[in-house]
């Protein structure tokens, strides 16, 4: 199963990458960040704080990576959540949620799972590389200049 983990820090352009990639090579992309908006947004939906209500929650929603195209979107029983992850009030919460080490330990295993069922894929996202993919054939960290991690914001 070829995997392609990108790995860097916030706007240095891993999605847009990754997507490109994963197009040359007929691989699959995946953002893991939008798998931690979702739980993230069952958090802020919800008005949880505990980790392990939150995975409860994502379970119970059935959240779930579907293909769609040379991508995997995020669905919660069946429904496409893209618009609903992407709000400011998602955003501001993001990182509390994703720093939860069982937040953590529910999304890299949907990850793997969903990139072993697709036969491989391009990975982006923080700890890609290191953590839910070390044995990735092929590991960039991406970095960008200040300037331009800010015109991407």
């Amino acid at each position: 199963m070829p995997v392609v983990a990108i790995d860097g820090p916030a706007a240095s352009g891993k999605s847009s990458t990754a997507a490109a990639v994963a197009g040359r090579l007929g691989l699959l992309h995946v953002d893991s960040g939008a798998l931690y908006r979702a739980l993230t947004w069952l958090a802020v939906r919800d008005d949880l704080e505990e980790a392990e209500a939150i995975c409860r929650a994502a379970d119970a929603a059935d959240l779930t990576l579907v293909p769609e195209g040379s991508t995997l979107t995020l669905r919660a029983a069946g429904a496409p959540i893209e618009h609903e992850i992407r709000s400011a009030e998602v955003t501001a919460s993001v990182s509390r949620v994703a720093a939860m080490p069982a937040v953590r330990e529910w999304v890299n295993a949907r990850l793997r799972a969903a990139v072993a069922g697709a036969g491989g894929g391009v990975m982006d996202g923080r700890d890609i590389g290191t953590v839910v993919f070390p044995d990735a054939v092929l590991k960039v960290f991406l970095t960008a200049s200040p300037e331009a991690r800010a015109r991407r914001r």
